[in-house]
């Protein structure tokens, strides 16, 4: 029991507070702890002496290990530390500061890491970078920068290990960040974090463009394009999604054949050449972009949208129909009909059935109509491309001759476009992955309650659907080296 009071007495040579005004480890202390319970053999003891700290226990004794050298440990720092302090923030808050400084003998630049010769400016700035918190302190690093002069950027400020260029939050901090931003949404994140909104998505934009390295644009065979809308008034991305590795590539503001150009500006002549297979909706500008970029690279039309044209078609009939009728027994046998035309005919329920089976028998135009929607999806099941031009062939002459203006102009537009709707029979490949994407962009979206700018929406793009993995620390396996 004296070793126990003994502890709880200040030590008269120790200085607890240090000249500058705040409080410092590294000072010289002892403490002294002991098992109360009878009869256990796990009697500790824990003693600092300048800046170290030593366990010792029954069985063996393990070495002092000094603060520094502690917290450079735990934080898996490559740096040296100078000095440990512990401050107070503007609320009271203590806050662990660590000094440190870099390794590096030349300075490198913040833009390109490059290599610099001289300095701009004799002396530096100190600069301080958050931390991830420690026992549920917050830590700060802080170091002296300086600014250079390089070749390539100009007058830059220099590279430090631990954090990106621009960012005043360390790797660890914002990888962290950026993992809980793809299992959450934004407003939560910042909350958890302590940042603000715009803080958080620019954290994303730095992640994605450090770990984007340009090894998505290679190798890329078959692709599939489709805009998306993200705002009013008519606010469009442009996504482009690989098919054999499933995730997106790149995206950019815009719907134009000038923003899928920018592109195969991207890839480049070499590698637009190797792509083999497009897949799209029937877009003009798209067309004509992959013409002039990539004229080795088949296109397929998605049967998605064709078949939307035909329902289209169908539903356009229906209301000719229903304007056309005068009599209110006619118009009744029309009502309700919508789903009847356009659903498949292994999804109709009883009612359904009855309903179209009354519509053959009292409105024959409107029955062709189904029937010439049902038709062209059957050239889809065929087993040959042979098959399939002799398909659409009938269907083109019957489409032209049933004096159904809808038809009549779809069966024109579907030759024109006939080409790439083919090629679906023979390499049976659709733009359903990048359908996909679109559902989870939109998810995106509006979990954030919208994005106000397009590379904001596009970062959170490219951070959850281009395969970036991230390791949160608390699987212990993300250790990084700063």
């Amino acid at each position: 029991m004296e070793d126990v009071e003994n502890a709880a007495r200040p030590d008269p040579r120790v200085s607890h507070t240090s000249h500058s005004g705040y409080h410092c480890f590294d000072h010289e202390a002892r403490t002294h702890r002991t098992s109360l319970s009878e009869g256990r053999p796990d009697e500790w003891r824990t003693t600092r002496h300048s800046g170290m700290i030593r366990v010792q226990t029954t069985d063996q004794e393990r070495p002092c290990v000094r603060l520094t050298t502690f917290f450079k440990r735990v934080l898996n720092l490559t740096s040296p530390i100078q000095a440990v302090t512990l401050e107070n923030d503007g609320d009271s808050r203590p806050i662990v500061v660590i000094d440190v400084k870099s390794r590096a003998r030349r300075l490198r630049c913040g833009g390109c890491e490059r290599k610099c010769r001289r300095r701009h400016g004799a002396e530096g700035k100190v600069r301080s970078w958050r931390h991830l918190g420690l026992f549920g302190i917050a830590v700060k690093l802080r170091a002296e920068v300086y600014r250079v002069v390089c070749k390539g950027c100009g007058v830059r400020t220099t590279s430090v290990p631990w954090g990106r260029p621009g960012s005043v939050f360390t790797r660890q901090f914002e990888d962290e960040v950026a993992w809980f931003l793809q299992h959450t949404d934004q407003t939560s994140t910042a909350t958890y974090f302590g940042i603000s909104w715009v803080t958080a998505g620019k954290i994303a934009q730095r992640v994605v463009a450090e770990k984007l390295d340009g090894s998505l644009l290679e190798d890329l065979h078959f692709i599939g394009v489709d805009e998306i809308s993200y705002g009013r008034p008519k606010k469009f991305l442009t996504v482009v999604v690989d098919h054999e590795r499933g995730r997106v590539v790149w995206a950019a503001e815009g719907k134009s054949s000038e923003t899928l150009g920018q592109f195969f500006q991207v890839l480049g002549p070499e590698r637009s050449s190797r792509i083999e297979v497009v897949t799209m909706d029937m877009s003009g500008a798209y067309i004509k972009s992959v013409a002039e970029h990539a004229p080795n690279a088949e296109i397929v039309f998605d049967r998605f949208h064709v078949v939307r044209l035909l329902l289209d078609a169908v539903d356009e009939v229906r209301r000719e129909q229903q304007r056309a009728l005068e009599g209110a027994n006619d118009r009744k046998v029309l009502k309700k009909s919508r789903f009847s035309l356009l659903k498949n005919p292994w999804s109709l329920t009883r009612k359904e059935e009855q309903k179209l089976a009354a519509i053959q028998f009292n409105n024959r135009p409107l029955y062709r109509a189904y029937l010439l929607k049902e038709s062209f999806q059957s050239i889809y099941d065929s087993r040959t491309v042979e098959e399939a031009d002799e398909g659409f062939t009938e269907w083109y002459g019957w489409a032209r001759r049933s004096q159904l203006r809808p038809f009549v102009s779809l069966a024109e537009t579907l030759r024109h476009y006939w080409p790439g709707i083919r090629r679906f029979i023979e390499l049976r490949i659709t733009n359903g992955p990048v359908e996909g994407y679109n559902s989870k962009i939109r998810m995106i979206s509006h979990r954030a309650f919208g994005f106000h700018s397009a590379n904001a929406l596009i970062a959170m793009i490219m951070l959850l659907c281009s395969g970036i993995t991230l390791s949160p620390l608390g699987h212990g396996n993300a250790l990084h080296t700063l």
